[in-house]
């Protein structure tokens, strides 16, 4: 079984409402940063083309979600409308198809209460499998004593958490308008500073069952690996446990944009075989999300691994993650 665990369903009134408030916001104040449109091919909206090419592709199960960097700049109000709009299209797909489709619900912490309701909302009555959320909310830290509740929840429903880097402000050489400097340098960036915070700020120590599923293969971080640990040989203060071991519930998946056989292998040597995950970004980039799809699902097959291993990544590990029937 091959599962697709990272990709995205952007509904119509998603879609519809974003392109309206991008738009009303920018006329407002065409100096502020971010995103002044959200684009997204509609076509991800019709289910019998996303299934087309999942036959075509042998994906058997897409396990879909929101694309949270869309609540960037919104209200903690219009961000939890925008959560509850999109987990109740997902839910309505996985209704329709409840082969091929599983529920990843939105959450917005920008308001903890209200995010602790959809959260409850989404498990009581959307068949919710996983939880996705930004890598940072608002500029306000992912460790933050704060969620808590929410982390306390998820490990209470053994939900995964998926996350999804978004836009930032601290720094104003990478901005999107300007080469889309933000999307390709700074989320890789958002995604690694939101786990080492994770790490260093003691989530995973208060929440040690808490699995993570990271986007684009573990952003920085088998990369660079070398140089965090080389590092925390220099801090006072660290963590009470080597960061390997916090690995060990931190998943990567494998988009990243249809990438060079190199980048998965090196993804593939940080995580192993058991926290690897198919990912394909799908519906973006380009040939309207064709080439995610299928490059990243190549670039997974590439890796000279064992047969029972290429299983797990494919789907196995998804599978135990998501627990598919």
């Amino acid at each position: 079984m091959i599962i697709d665990m990272f990709c995205h369903h952007i509904s119509l009134p998603i879609i519809e409402k974003l392109h309206t408030a991008r738009l009303a916001r920018a006329n407002k104040n065409p100096n502020e940063r971010g995103p002044k449109k959200f684009s997204c091919p509609v076509q991800n909206a019709d289910p019998e083309i996303r299934l087309g090419l999942m036959d075509k592709y042998g994906v058997d199960v897409h396990a879909v979600c929101l694309s949270t960097e869309v609540l960037y700049g919104f209200s903690p109000e219009e961000a939890a409308e925008i959560c509850r709009i999109s987990n109740n299209a997902n839910d309505a797909l996985c209704k329709a198809y409840p082969k091929r489709f599983v529920n990843i619900c939105a959450i917005s912490l920008l308001d903890v209460r209200s995010g602790l309701h959809e959260l409850d909302r989404s498990i009581n009555e959307l068949d919710c499998r996983a939880v996705i959320v930004s890598t940072n909310q608002d500029g306000k830290g992912l460790d933050s004593p704060d969620y808590d509740p929410f982390y306390k929840k998820l490990v209470e429903h053994d939900l995964p958490l998926l996350l999804h880097p978004t836009y930032w402000k601290s720094y104003p050489l990478v901005d999107e308008s300007e080469w889309t400097l933000m999307s390709r340098f700074g989320w890789p960036f958002d995604s690694t500073q939101a786990v080492w915070r994770i790490i260093f700020g003691g989530v995973l120590d208060r929440f040690p069952t808490l699995k993570i599923v990271m986007h684009h293969l573990g952003a920085m971080f088998p990369y660079f690996v070398g140089r965090f640990d080389s590092g925390l040989m220099k801090l006072e203060k660290k963590p009470p446990k080597p960061l390997s071991e916090y690995f060990k519930c931190i998943y990567g998946d494998s988009a990243v944009s249809a990438g060079p056989p190199e980048a998965y292998a090196c993804g593939y040597a940080f995580f192993g075989p058991d926290r690897v995950v198919y990912g394909s970004d799908y519906p973006f980039g380009p040939e309207l999300g064709e080439k995610q799809l299928r490059g990243n699902l190549a670039g997974l097959k590439s890796l000279n691994i064992p047969a029972g291993d290429m299983e797990k990544v494919l789907g196995g590990n998804a599978n135990r993650l998501l627990k598919i029937k």
